[in-house]
């Protein structure tokens, strides 16, 4: 395929991905939106609140749907009315139409930002429906919005007036408007009052656009955070509500439409996406017309003495991917047991570090794409073996376990590469590659791995409860597909296995490094559906790959 093709599907591929943006750009965005195109922020504002009212209003909905689908019930239902006849009938109808036409409370939360307008806005809203609403907002009007002075005028017109003090009572629903996506300091005072008083209420908890104390861009907590069970918020997902500490906040995350579209970049375009069930649309389809030469051919450096395992792991994550040849370059010793394990594999052995680069080379010229590292250790012949590799190849590499180990006491090496370089870290990993603390890396992920991508120029895969993949041009991938399972032994080796068979399939390493990341916690996924996450191992991934792809086929 020639370049400029290339190039037109790849921005294809990110134009139908899911947008994620900070802070910064989504208030850029709603400017735009307001000063180039012309829409009111009003009208933006009432589109937002009539978004977060249809979200509560199907949340019960819900809930009462649940209870009149519930077999058991109608079970017990249909035994009263054969033996009390069609009166009993009657009074349990009446019942429920009683329990349909309940009035609900709400408690909203507002502060004298846009955030609180929204909130104003909802309270009205929910009035308007029969709820029994009550407002609460911080003392004093100085500093509230143009927009949210507009928004409490009109409830004062409608009899509905601000309390400052959350009331001593339950809720059904609990809306959280105190402070949107610009928050940068720890909340103290009143502020910590009222989300101390909300997180220990019983009701349904509702975020407007991002739990208030919760840091945009980082998901780091701000002093306190609102504990939500569901965040609407706009136009497009934020950083802070998918990374942890923010994620476990924000609950379930809906993106509600409200007039802000991709026309509202104007000359900035977003650089982070998220991936999505459909995204695995991209993964090449198999051609009848071929053989075992057509998918690739998968050389997998990995595994000395005792660490057969891992080398294992990868080629057979790199062939139940799709890979047609997977040939493994390990330490003798292992020779006997990865027949025994793997006998689809071709395998090359090495014993000490005579003739290794001379073998190794041969391979790399075999080769269309190349894993490095996993159980390599990091002594002589390791660091022959990542050498060699970052020096010859002229096919994408994937760098991984012990090969980052000796990459970060050589790290001209990356810089000296040929071929494109995927990295995979996890924190640790990263901690040694750019000595700084697992704590400090944490709380910059997507800076973090952007930095390193940038730096080196390299693809780089930061591997955490949220991994992101980071391109040298600044674009970044959040991933959130996955599970508490996959911290598991030889998990990561699954993953390298992955992206090289993507790879070897002929995906370009920015499109195969996010795609495999997600393939890989989305086979989690479909693994802990059935079997839980407690027990779950490197190999019911792999399970995992086949049931996903399966269904990507459409078999299912």
């Amino acid at each position: 395929m020639d370049m400029p093709v290339r190039q037109q599907g790849l921005a294809g591929w990110r134009r139908r991905m899911k947008i994620v943006v900070d802070g910064g750009l989504m208030k850029q965005c709603d400017k735009n939106t307001i000063e180039h195109f012309g829409v009111p922020s009003l009208v933006l504002m009432e589109r937002a609140a009539l978004g977060v009212v249809e979200e509560i209003e199907g949340c019960f909905q819900e809930e009462l749907q649940s209870v009149k689908d519930t077999s058991s019930i109608e079970e017990e239902m249909k035994w009263h009315i054969r033996r009390e006849g069609q009166g009993a009938k009657a009074g349990r109808d009446k019942d429920l139409k009683k329990r349909n036409k309940k009035r609900h409370s709400a408690l909203a939360v507002c502060g004298w930002g846009n955030n609180g307008g929204d909130g104003l806005a909802i309270g009205r809203l929910l009035w308007q429906r029969g709820y029994d609403v009550t407002i609460v907002m911080p003392p004093g009007n100085g500093r509230l919005s143009e927009e949210t002075r507009t928004q409490k005028e009109i409830l004062n017109n409608y009899g509905i007036t601000a309390e400052e003090a959350i009331p001593d009572k339950e809720f059904d629903v609990i809306i959280d408007a105190l402070f949107g996506i610009g928050l940068t300091r720890n909340l103290e005072g009143v502020y910590r009052e009222y989300l101390m008083g909300m997180n220990e209420k019983e009701g349904l908890k509702v975020a407007v656009d991002i739990p208030s104390g919760i840091h945009a861009d980082t998901g780091a907590v701000m002093g306190i955070g609102f504990q939500a069970d569901l965040t609407a918020t706009f136009a497009f997902a934020k950083p802070g509500l998918l990374l942890y500490p923010g994620a476990e906040y924000a609950g379930r995350v809906l993106v509600k439409e409200i007039g802000i579209d991709a026309h509202s970049f104007l000359q900035e375009k977003p650089s982070m996406y998220c991936l999505e069930q459909q995204d695995f649309a991209w993964i090449p389809k198999r051609k009848a017309h071929s053989n075992k030469g057509s998918f690739g051919k998968i050389l997998t450096v990995a595994g000395q003495k005792n660490m057969a395992g891992a080398a294992f792991l990868s080629g057979k994550a790199s062939y139940v991917t799709g890979a047609g040849l997977v040939r493994i370059f390990t330490e003798d010793k292992n020779r006997t047991i990865l027949q025994q394990l793997l006998p689809e594999a071709i395998l090359t052995t090495y014993e000490g570090t005579k003739f290794l680069a001379e073998s190794l080379s041969e391979a790399i010229s075999w080769a269309s794409a190349i894993v490095a590292g996993p159980g390599i250790g990091t002594g002589k012949a390791a660091k022959k073996l990542v050498k060699t590799i970052l020096k010859q190849a002229k096919v994408p590499v994937v760098l991984d376990a012990d090969g980052l180990n000796v990459a970060a006491e050589f790290p001209e090496w990356l810089k000296e590469a040929k071929a494109s370089v995927i990295v995979t870290p996890h924190l640790g990993e990263m901690a040694r590659l750019i000595g700084k603390e697992i704590s400090e890396i944490q709380k910059q992920l997507v800076e973090t791995a952007r930095e390193f991508a940038k730096e080196y120029h390299v693809i780089c895969v930061l591997k955490d409860a949220r991994t992101v993949t980071a391109l040298p041009d600044g674009r970044a991938y959040m991933n959130t597909s996955g599970n508490s399972g996959m911290a598991t032994a030889g998990a990561g080796d699954v993953l390298t296995g992955v992206i090289a068979g993507l790879l070897g399939q002929g995906m370009e390493p920015e499109q195969a490094a996010p795609v495999g990341v997600f393939l890989h916690g989305a086979a989690a996924d479909k693994k802990a559906a059935e079997t839980g996450e407690y027990s779950m191992l490197a190999q019911d991934i792999i399970d995992g790959i086949r049931a996903v792809l399966w269904e990507k086929e459409g078999k299912t």
